[in-house]
């Protein structure tokens, strides 16, 4: 049911792309925060089957969580809405929120995400912690981790190539993006936060 306030039919129109606008959003921020929390989950179950020491440490963890994981999430929620967005046809109301294949999406961009990590604690404990105790392979995979999951919100906004729309279209993404890289440097390279989340400062 609808009822105009201004008797102008075009509202509805505008309704509609509004309403696919906020599902879509929806729809992306889940997507993002589940494909992250893969990557975080296959990243520690892969290194307890390699036999490693811990890829990354809780309180590692915790700052992923709360720091590179919400702040685009947030931003991904005020995505506007994409310019083609009326030209697809209707959603099937019977269909759920993982229907055509998202599910699968979400486990490859996780692999992709815990892949990347892992690969970053390999080789920063192989070559530069030497077989000694892994904290400059965990400061690498926290790193590779944090950051990667920032830039894959920038994924998020299309199904199709990112290059499809405009990087600058959402400045509160762009700017989650410069707070999350500013504060994990930060707490990289300030000693009393390197010694709290047991870190460090990375060689070039």
């Amino acid at each position: 049911d609808l009822v105009l306030a201004d008797d102008n039919f075009a509202t509805i129109v505008a309704a509609v792309r509004e309403g696919r606008g906020i599902f879509e959003n929806i729809k992306k921020s889940v997507q993002f925060l589940l494909s992250s929390n893969i990557g975080e989950i296959l990243t520690i179950f892969a290194g307890m089957l390699f036999g490693w020491e811990p890829p990354l440490l809780a309180i590692q963890l915790l700052w992923v969580n709360l720091v590179t994981d919400s702040l685009p999430a947030l931003a991904l929620g005020l995505d506007p809405a994409d310019p083609e967005i009326m030209r697809r046809k209707p959603r099937d109301p019977k269909k759920g929120l993982f229907a055509d294949g998202l599910w699968l999406s979400i486990c490859f961009e996780g692999g992709m995400i815990g892949a990347l990590a892992l690969l970053a604690f390999s080789i920063g404990f192989n070559f530069f912690d030497k077989g000694g105790a892994p904290v400059i392979g965990r400061t690498m995979a926290f790193c590779v981790l944090s950051v990667s999951q920032l830039f894959h919100a920038f994924n998020m906004r299309s199904e199709h190539s990112i290059l499809n729309r405009s990087i600058f279209a959402n400045p509160i993404l762009i700017l989650s993006l410069l707070i999350g890289v500013t504060m994990q440097a930060a707490v990289v390279n300030i000693g009393f936060a390197a010694k709290l989340f047991k870190v460090v400062p990375l060689p070039p």
